[in-house]
């Protein structure tokens, strides 16, 4: 049976490959990968930008061009905190598969196993997901070009796609132009987000595998069964377990806090862009409701949406999970029988007790990543939402 974390490497090994965002391909191929995907988001969020200085426009214009700027500028945050932190991902990885070794021979892989196998599942899943909704909205947003081939009018369809550019040639005559940018853009940036964002998920799991693992040591060092041992082999067992689940938990700290401090300068705006956006999204979809007949217009924002939605769940979600298995952590010192064990190991745990503290992840040095921070998040979107509406009205 294949480790569920060598699975999981390979499987963003070609996720980021296919980016040059893989920190272990330094080569010539990358660096033309590289510059493909540089000029690709600077001229898709250039000729966006251009919009505003060529073409004049109303408040729900306005919005609506917004929202496709911030799902433009995403993706592009996302890129490039992967690729200007290369060596602590690559460091990240190698910190990953030092633990899978020190453990492959104990009943510890287990817990590696159940954690990552999850990971494994959710990023394929995610995947799968992306690539049939890409045909789908590829076909979407060809539906016109479809359509006259299949049930032809006297006169060609009205053709035009929801994201608008500017690229300084009609857009009827280079409507294929305009089409192609389009669809590569957003399914781009969608592999995008899906490939840095399933890696950092794959990291968390993996951490809070780790802390699982220094639990279940800390709860195993004083049991009945350690304290029938013999005194020699029973001080040997004690220390060994201490010094061991020290080591990993502070091994797995530093990796935390020098990604955290890493990605931080990336994540904090990335999480503002977001409570913007959807805001937008939400002011969108509630005039898509009010004012329009068209099922596209409200289709649209309902699924920016759902991925808003979706996107700072999980995120939050991941911080949550994380900052309860360090609880757990300091809970399990608590739990034990330490008080009848010798007296330099009851030292130790109490040592322990007071140094050990949870770890919560804070982007920004403000916001903290966990149920209550999405709930926070939704909250300021909606009441950006209010704004919006008592200003146009």
């Amino acid at each position: 049976m294949v480790f569920a974390g060598e699975r999981c490497v390979k499987l963003h090994r070609i996720m980021l490959s296919a980016l040059g965002l893989w920190p272990y391909h330094k080569s010539f191929i990358w660096r033309i990968q590289s510059v493909f995907f540089f000029g690709a988001h600077c001229s898709t969020l250039f000729s966006q930008l251009l919009l505003f200085i060529t073409s004049a426009c109303n408040m729900d214009c306005t919005l609506k061009r917004f929202c496709y700027i911030c799902a433009t500028i995403i993706p592009i945050m996302s890129y490039y905190s992967f690729y200007f932190n290369s060596e602590n991902l690559k460091r990240a990885l190698q910190h990953m598969l030092l633990d899978w070794k020190m453990f492959e021979n104990s009943d510890a892989i287990k817990i590696f196993e159940e954690y990552l196998f999850v990971s494994y599942i959710f990023t394929l899943f995610s995947c799968i997901s992306v690539l049939i909704a890409g045909v789908i909205f590829s076909a979407v947003e060809c539906r016109y070009i479809i359509l006259d081939v299949i049930a032809p009018m006297n006169e060609s369809r009205s053709r035009k796609i929801e994201m608008e550019f500017e690229l300084f040639v009609n857009e009827e005559q280079y409507f294929f132009l305009y089409l192609v940018l389009e669809i590569v853009g957003v399914e781009i940036g969608v592999w995008l987000v899906l490939s840095t964002g399933t890696f950092l998920t794959t990291v968390a799991q993996h951490s809070c595998a780790v802390y699982k693992i220094v639990s279940y040591l800390i709860r195993n060092t004083v049991t009945i069964h350690t304290l029938q041992l013999p005194p020699s082999q029973r001080m040997q067992f004690m220390r060994r377990n201490i010094y061991l689940s020290i080591y990993m938990h502070r091994r797995t700290l530093e990796l935390c806090k020098g990604l955290l401090l890493s990605f931080d300068m990336w994540y904090f705006p990335l999480i503002l862009i977001c409570v913007l956006s959807l805001s937008c999204v939400l002011f969108r979809l509630y005039n898509g409701i009010i004012h329009s007949d068209d099922f596209y217009d409200i289709l649209v924002p309902a699924v920016m949406l759902c991925c808003y939605i979706v996107y700072m769940l999980l995120a939050n979600f991941l911080g949550q999970s994380y900052s309860e298995h360090s609880v757990e952590l300091l809970e399990s010192t608590y739990d034990i029988y330490w008080y009848v064990a010798p007296l330099p190991i009851q030292k130790l745990f109490l040592i322990m007790q007071k140094s050990i503290k949870s770890h919560k992840i804070m982007l920004g040095g403000l916001f903290v990543l966990s149920i209550e921070g999405f709930s926070t998040l939704v909250t300021s979107a909606i009441s950006y939402f209010t704004v919006m509406h008592a200003m146009r009205s």
